[in-house]
């Protein structure tokens, strides 16, 4: 039997019986659309957990918030090492522009942009065993400015932009009212043309990308292809693009193709898909809602129900959904009451009592004591958990009984991890799948719906999230942030806090990196804070003396008075038995001391 026979018996055994197994890793080359944690970082925490070799570029190639992404350099690197792996999964943003916010500004020639391209297509004719799997955008309509990540006129004409391109979704479909029609020209009139020009010459220019990777994917370039709408919303250029990108690709079978909600989800998705794809067993999954929206619910940055996104992130991971049996996987997708998602640094985002949510544990609870692997996609707000949700679980010590859990940025975010980690749990270690629930429950829960919205009360003028801070605020508040994040690892989820570290990886308060050690090598921020105030409080004294003692000392001199010396120190005497007299200190008065004659002392007196 070969290594590849073997690896795959092993994981239909694992699937089978559903216990977690050690076998050969799997190799896979993995080029991110960014080094954001969960682009990055969290990515292969995870497949590595799940027992996978990855290899990544060097970081300091990789597109950051402050520098571009060195596409012909990284695309260097994966020629010389995509030898070395069994799979590639690659961000194609990457490999053409630079990165995922490299797309949206770069200033690149189509014919630069085309010739990258075909370094891919290269790719698979000179590795036919490899099996590759890319992952692109189409490129994001925001109401507005992100921070740094838009050209940098969307600042100021970003929501103008917005408009326009919604109104030409209403127009492409024929659905444009006169008045309508009148308010179009006027918001284009009132951005400077050049703008306008710059940014729909862009998306020209990737339009045509896009429809050239679906070209590749049709022609086998590609395993599987996923194209992500990231930030989009109903009436939108990106949901303009996407139309007619459908229509484009509809004759590509869904085993190979998929066009759906989400970016930052797609290269754990891709992770996933491999394993699948390397085993005999394809995953099952079920999905249960709580009361309210349900399926139905259309949720914050995104331009189609959440049930539909299910099944198109289920068909990219190569599953199937079913009604009756026992799934590989329980998703369970925590909606809310209505069918629209709030925003988890919301007033309403509280613990509270709440018979829904209390029922939707109990199917929850139920599940996890027949043996099912849950793994709980968390949507009732956007950014961060549903505090009632996740503080039901702990009082019912449930948090580390699921397979997974997610509650962060999009709904699409989070269902994409939510069907990769329950799909990558099966070879993973109870270590392995613990570090992988205490990093997600610090960053959704304690993070992004608790601790972030604490920073910006205490620090209003950053709330826009623009890098418009010193560092040495920065370090505060990252300080800040290490002692609340292992406060909370200790108190809530029993977690050694020498084993946690939390930074702001981009320099803004979005996001954050939160690192799991296997053991305790992380100095507690509390002992460090304590330690800086006590030097800060010994200095501040040391300051506050020698200011009083140089007022003093220009007090005398203005009331033309010597100033006052310091008293020589005495020879120290030779004396007998007797003890010398102790010589008392001047007294003072609010001019400084006063300056008395000082006592001869005699030996044996």
């Amino acid at each position: 039997m070969t290594n590849k026979w073997l690896k795959v018996a092993l994981m239909a055994t694992a699937i089978a019986t559903g216990t977690s197994i050690n076998i050969d890793a799997e190799t896979v080359l993995y080029v991110p659309q960014d080094d954001r944690p969960v682009s990055l970082q969290y990515t292969v925490d995870t497949a590595r957990e799940a027992g996978m070799t990855v290899l990544t570029p060097p970081q300091n190639l990789i597109s950051g918030k402050t520098y571009q992404g060195q596409a012909d350099q990284i695309m260097a690197w994966v020629e010389q090492n995509a030898g070395r792996a069994d799979v590639m999964v690659l961000s194609t943003d990457t490999l053409i522009y630079g990165g995922l916010v490299d797309s949206r500004k770069h200033n690149i020639p189509l014919s630069t942009l085309e010739s990258r391209l075909k370094r891919i297509e290269g790719l698979k004719a000179r590795h036919k065993n490899v099996r590759i799997y890319g992952f692109g955008t189409v490129m994001r309509s925001p109401r507005a400015s992100g921070g740094g990540t838009e050209p940098a006129y969307y600042a100021e004409y970003g929501p103008t932009i917005f408009q326009i391109a919604a109104l030409q979704d209403k127009l492409d479909s024929g659905s444009l009212t006169q008045e309508e029609t009148q308010k179009l020209m006027s918001l284009q009139a009132s951005v400077p043309v050049e703008y306008l020009q710059d940014w729909f010459d862009r998306r020209q220019k990737n339009m045509k990308i896009n429809k050239e990777l679906i070209d590749e994917t049709r022609s086998g370039v590609f395993d599987y292809f996923a194209l992500g709408h990231d930030d989009t919303s109903q009436l939108s250029q990106s949901a303009l693009e996407g139309r007619y990108l459908s229509k484009y690709s509809k004759d590509i079978p869904v085993e190979k193709y998929g066009s759906f909600p989400g970016a930052d989800q797609l290269g754990l998705l891709l992770m996933a898909r491999s394993r699948t794809d390397e085993s005999t067993e394809k995953p099952t999954f079920s999905v249960i809602y709580p009361l309210g929206g349900g399926g139905k619910t259309l949720p914050g940055y995104e331009d189609q129900t959440i049930d539909k996104t299910i099944a198109q992130h289920v068909e990219a991971v190569g599953g199937t959904m079913v009604t009756q049996g026992k799934p590989t996987v329980l998703l369970a997708v925590n909606t809310p009451l209505t069918t629209s998602t709030g925003e988890s640094e919301s007033f309403e985002n509280f613990p509270m009592i709440s018979n829904s949510t209390n029922a939707f544990v109990d199917r929850i609870q139920q599940a996890v004591d027949s043996g099912v692997n849950v793994s709980v996609a968390d949507i009732a707000y956007n950014n961060g958990a549903d505090n009632t949700l996740v503080s039901a679980m702990y009082k019912r010590d449930m948090l580390y009984k699921i397979g997974a859990y997610n509650g962060w940025n999009t709904a699409s975010n989070t269902v994409g991890y939510a069907i990769a980690q329950g799909v990558l749990l099966k070879t993973m270690s109870p270590e392995g799948h613990r570090k992988m629930l205490t990093q997600q429950y610090l960053d959704n829960w304690a993070y992004q719906a608790n601790i972030r919205k604490d920073i910006y009360r205490m620090q209003d003028s950053i709330r826009t999230d623009n890098v418009r801070y010193s560092g040495e605020l920065n370090e505060r508040l990252e300080s800040y942030l290490g002692e609340r994040i292992q406060d909370f690892a200790e108190k809530y989820l029993k977690v050694d806090p020498r084993t946690v570290k939390a930074t702001f990886p981009w320099g803004r308060l979005f996001e954050t990196d939160i690192t799991v050690y296997d053991k305790p090598v992380v100095p507690l921020e509390k002992e460090l804070r304590l330690k800086r105030e006590e030097e800060a409080r010994i200095k501040a004294e040391a300051e506050a003396k020698a200011k009083a003692e140089a007022a003093t000392k220009a007090a005398a001199e203005a009331n033309g008075q010597a100033a006052p010396a310091q008293p020589a120190k005495a020879e120290a005497p030779k004396t007998t038995a007797s003890a010398a007299p102790v010589v008392k200190q001047p007294a003072t008065t609010s001019l400084g001391p006063r300056i008395v004659p000082t006592p001869a002392v005699v030996p044996g007196q």
